[in-house]
């Protein structure tokens, strides 16, 4: 899909729509009005590792851009990257320093070992995509996110702003939204947000996010889960 706006040169985006990080890049291009064209990428055909691809991204992960002659590889590189290019004078490219640095503090432990993306990978992967149901799997990466989702409650909820850095959302938000986002797909009638309140009520204010039902498109028809 293409979007056109204010800068003639397109942001190639290439990616999956059931891949959480690429969904957080294409929410902030539809935010900011990137002109940008969506290049999907099939995981499970793996396009991801032919040459054509590893030309564009060495590590032969989704996302990745190409914006003429520029490639650039991880979300959160991503992310600062087209904010600080597209979002000068926005809430997306924050200019207060201390704001900015607590912006990098919640990429950096996103994408950490302990972070809210892989938590969410470790119970998505073993709920879908194995073969065979390995139920000890399932419980351990739970586990792991409801720990995830205790360090959002308890510290970058906790410090009196309605969102995870500051009083309005950035690129640190459209992160964290994804991620929560993508466990919906799993059938677990038992999990809910209620021991998160901060986290719900965060997460709900996301949803109404401008875009964020168009890019969850594929998402929410897979859905079964509820909170």
């Amino acid at each position: 899909t293409m979007s056109t706006g204010k800068d003639s040169q397109v942001v190639e985006l290439y990616g999956s729509a059931f891949s959480q990080p690429t969904r957080a890049v294409q929410w902030l291009c539809r935010l900011l009005d990137i002109p940008h064209e969506f290049k999907p990428v099939n995981l499970q055909e793996g396009e991801n590792h032919t040459a054509q691809y590893k030309a564009i991204c060495y590590f032969e992960k989704v996302p990745a851009i190409r914006h003429g002659t520029y490639c650039l590889t991880e979300s959160a590189a991503i992310l600062n990257y087209l904010s600080r290019k597209y979002g000068k004078g926005t809430d997306w490219w924050p200019e207060n320093d201390e704001v900015a640095g607590r912006v990098a503090e919640y990429t950096a432990w996103h994408c950490s070992a302990n972070g809210l993306y892989q938590a969410g990978v470790s119970w998505i992967v073993p709920s879908l995509f194995m073969a065979t149901r390995d139920e000890a799997k399932i419980a351990e990466g739970k586990a792991n996110f409801v720990k995830a989702l205790s360090v959002l409650e308890e510290f970058f909820l906790s410090r009196g702003t309605d969102f995870l850095v500051t009083s309005h959302p950035t690129i640190a938000d459209l992160q964290g939204a994804c991620d929560i986002s993508q466990v919906l797909m799993i059938d677990d009638s038992e999990f809910n947000l209620d021991s998160f309140p901060k986290v719900k009520a965060w997460f709900n204010t996301m949803r109404g996010l401008t875009y964020y039902a168009a890019i969850h498109e594929g998402v929410m028809s897979r859905k079964k889960m509820n909170f």
